[in-house]
């Protein structure tokens, strides 16, 4: 027995040996052909991974040192012959955070996940492990090794010529199939903390070809993280979800982190810092002006982004956030490469703009951001200035190509701050418009002051409530609003007493509460509930905090700027064309106004427990609301609609009554919308003060057909009541809609019941009035049947 074991451990020496030998032979082999390849390429670039690029071959040197740690893998466009799918620059995709491993034959690119989180002394964390493998996305043959036997080669040309769909800037649909005959490396760049590879490829969709070059970046991410800091439903950040397991509660434990940039004194400045002084941070904000943006609207849009300076400044940092040019003549500068933070330019018919960011998913740190500044967005600045306040502002009327370019720049300000607001990490607060009383809107100290919401990024835009005879009210959203000053505060003031994100939680529920009983420091970030229910509190492209009052004053600017509409939009010198598009732009402006009032019906308030003003979470629109809101919509419905059009206007624009027509049936179809039943009957078994749909149902009735001989008599009100009862019809015929709305039976009867109500009147009203009249009600009758 002892002689063998004595026997066993010689083989297994020999083995050790021979493999030992034959290790040092193939790193050999390894060694040469690394010699070869690198004597072979047309460039080679050394950094944190080095790249060689021959004929199209390309190939990464990866350090071992580098093996195990956390990477991003992004892409973007560089350059495209059709922007149907995208546009250069646009990213539409997080990068993939990933590691690399290796064996002795190949190298692993590993796609890690970090949304569910363990302790790793936790005993369970064993079966996490087990459950919760890292995915090899794929692997590459080791090439090659260098010199120094410290980094492995492998050949990623096929990699990057292909796509890569977590990464592909087409969306989750891809854009079809990559043509490989036109499709080769044409750039790759290495620096000490990323790579970035350019990829020309063709791709052969549906019906028609395009190229595309995409821009990749591989990203080294620090050894330590960030200190995150943990997200709140009070703020307007952008989150990372975290699911974390631990054996000392069965549940999993659901936190975010918000996204934000690392913005922190140089280290000889932290007690300057601590001490209330102004410093300049270790690393600012840096966002580069695309220089193919017209010159004269670059200082409008650099003063967009310094304008978030001031709110950095009241939490201690100067030069925060800088805007520079693209450098000239500077070959070492890339837009596209992940190290630089562009705004950019986009010549495309779409009028848009659109803030990005990429992070460092583990602590939700921002490690570079952009904007995406489509053409056309100032002609849609335009139109919604003009839509909004021509009525108040003669500066804004006339040829728009003679609008000054302060009141231009000014609109263009705005859109770049408020995109900027997105890329430092924030979402939009929908609810900072309902901070304001309404007629505090036609208040010129008011206005000067505060703007029209108390944040940016809200989707408040400009002073539609100010009547003409308000004289020098501001008409424009703020620089920064009240609430933009807290939101950097909270997200990026340093809280040095705490060494952790669960310490730093005390300090950021006490700012909440310091500002609890002011409603400018209330967010609503969404439309809804979730289940159909509308906040009326929190809505887009609203004023004010009564959006009866607000669209009534909405109402009558709309129709004076109807009325001046040829003269003030310049359409004997811009075209009939032009007038079109203005008339669209304040037709969709007086729209929006009933959508605004159609919120309140079966609406709910949504507000966070821990504000004083608002103790309690939901709170049912009250009954007297609803029905303040259902005559707004009557009295605008049953309004003369001539204001609509004109014998001018029609002379150029057409005949426009059936365009008048379709919008009535839209305005009736919304007032019977499922959902909004469905909320009222909910609000009804719930609310102390509930608004009935049976009683919704009879007071909208009441409006169409309690009217006088001579209302009786015009085609809009006769349109209204025959599409009202095929809107009762179509309800009781399909009783669920595509969101899946459902009536009960009690709805249903409701709906039944008013419809022989109608029924009733017709057959009445078919024997009196004049033929019109009478032919219209024995219609009616005909279909009710």
């Amino acid at each position: 027995m002892f002689r063998f074991k004595l026997s066993f451990l010689f083989i297994i020496n020999l083995m050790v040996f021979h493999l030992s030998v034959n290790a040092q032979s193939n790193n050999a082999v390894l060694a040469k052909k690394y010699q070869t390849l690198v004597s072979k390429a047309e460039i080679s670039d050394s950094g944190f991974i080095s790249i060689h690029l021959n004929d199209n071959n390309l190939w990464l040197e990866i350090p071992d040192s580098i093996m195990g740690r956390d990477l991003l893998i992004g892409s973007r466009v560089e350059e495209i012959s059709s922007t149907k799918n995208a546009v250069a620059g646009q990213m539409m995709h997080n990068p993939m955070l990933v590691r690399f491993s290796q064996d002795d034959k190949s190298v692993y690119l590993h796609v890690i996940d970090t949304e569910k989180v363990m302790d790793a002394k936790d005993p369970i964390s064993i079966s996490f492990d087990r459950n919760n493998i890292q995915t090899i996305y794929t692997a590459f043959k080791i090439e090659a090794r260098n010199a120094r036997n410290d980094a492995s080669v492998i050949d990623v040309t096929k990699f990057f010529s292909n796509q890569i769909p977590q990464i592909s800037p087409f969306g989750g649909g891809g854009s079809g199939k990559v043509i490989p005959e036109v499709t080769k490396t044409t750039y790759a760049r290495a620096y000490d903390g990323n790579v970035e590879i350019i990829t020309q490829m063709g791709f052969m969709g549906k019906r028609s070809q395009f190229m595309c070059s995409l821009h990749r970046s591989i990203v080294l991410l620090p050894k330590e993280p960030m200190q995150p800091r943990l997200a709140s439903a009070q703020i307007n950040y952008y989150e990372e979800v975290r699911k974390e397991l631990s054996s000392e509660y069965m549940d999993v434990k659901n936190y975010s982190y918000i996204r934000r940039w690392r913005l922190e004194p140089k280290k000889e400045d932290i007690q300057k810092h601590k001490n209330g002084k102004l410093v300049e941070p270790k690393k600012p904000i840096v966002f580069y002006v695309d220089n193919s943006i017209p010159e004269k609207w670059k200082p409008f849009i650099k003063a967009g982004i310094e304008d978030w300076q001031m709110a950095f400044e009241k939490i201690g940092f100067k030069n925060a956030i800088i805007a520079k040019d693209y450098p000239v003549n500077d070959t070492s500068f890339h837009a596209n490469d992940f190290t630089n933070n562009c705004f950019r330019y986009i010549t495309t018919e779409k009028a848009n703009a659109m803030g990005n960011h990429w992070i460092d998913p583990r602590s939700g740190e921002i490690l570079q951001g952009d904007v995406l500044f489509y053409h056309n967005v100032i002609s849609k600045l335009y139109q919604w200035r003009f839509s909004q306040t021509a009525a108040n502002d003669p500066a804004i009327r006339g040829n728009m190509n003679d609008v000054s370019d302060e009141i231009m720049g000014e609109l263009i300000r705005y859109a770049a701050a408020h995109e900027i607001g997105h890329s430092l990490g924030m979402k939009h607060n929908y609810r900072a418009s309902y901070a304001f009383p309404v007629d505090s809107l036609r208040s010129p100290s008011f206005t000067k002051k505060y703007g029209t919401a108390a944040s940016i990024m809200d989707y408040a835009r400009n002073n539609y409530i100010a009547q003409a005879k308000d004289k020098g009210v501001g008409l424009t959203p703020p620089l920064l609003g009240v609430y933009d000053y807290f939101a950097i505060k909270w997200a990026y003031q340093p809280i040095y007493e705490a060494n952790t994100s669960e310490e730093e939680k005390a300090t950021l529920n006490r700012w909440f509460e310091e500002r609890s009983k002011d409603d400018m420091y209330l967010f609503g970030a969404k439309n809804g509930m979730g289940d159909g229910t509308l906040d009326p509190s929190v809505l887009t492209e609203s004023l004010g905090n009564d959006v009866v009052k607000a669209s009534r004053y909405g109402a009558v600017n709309a129709k004076l700027i109807m009325k001046n509409l040829i003269e003030w939009s310049a359409a004997d010198e811009l075209g009939d064309d032009h007038l079109r598009w203005m008339y669209d732009g304040v037709i969709k402006q007086y729209n929006r106004y009933f959508k605004h009032v159609e919120a309140r019906l079966g609406g709910v308030f949504e507000f966070d427990l821990t504000n004083e003003m608002h103790p309690e979470k939901y709170v049912a629109v009250s009954r007297e609301k609803q029905k303040e809101a259902l005559d707004y919509i009557m009295d605008e419905l049953l309004g003369q609609f001539d204001w609509m059009k004109s014998e001018d206007l029609e002379k150029r624009l057409g005949s426009l009554d059936e365009e008048i027509i379709k919008a009535q049936g839209k305005k009736i179809e919304d007032l019977l919308n499922r959902a909004v039943l469905v909320r009222m009957y909910t609000c009804t078994t719930e609310s102390k003060d509930p608004y009935a749909v049976s009683e919704y149902l009879s007071d909208i009735t009441k409006r169409l057909f309690n009217l006088s001989a001579k209302k009786q008599s015009t085609d809009w009100v006769r349109n209204l009541q025959v599409e009202y009862v095929k809107g009762l019809q179509k309800l009781l015929k399909d009783n669920a809609d595509k969101s899946g709305h459902v009536f009960n039976n009690l709805i249903m009867a409701d709906i039944h019941s008013e419809l022989e109500s109608i029924k009733n009147i017709a057959i009445k009203r078919a024997e009196k009035g004049n033929e019109n009249v009478k032919k219209h009600f024995s219609f009616l009758t005909y279909i009710l049947e």
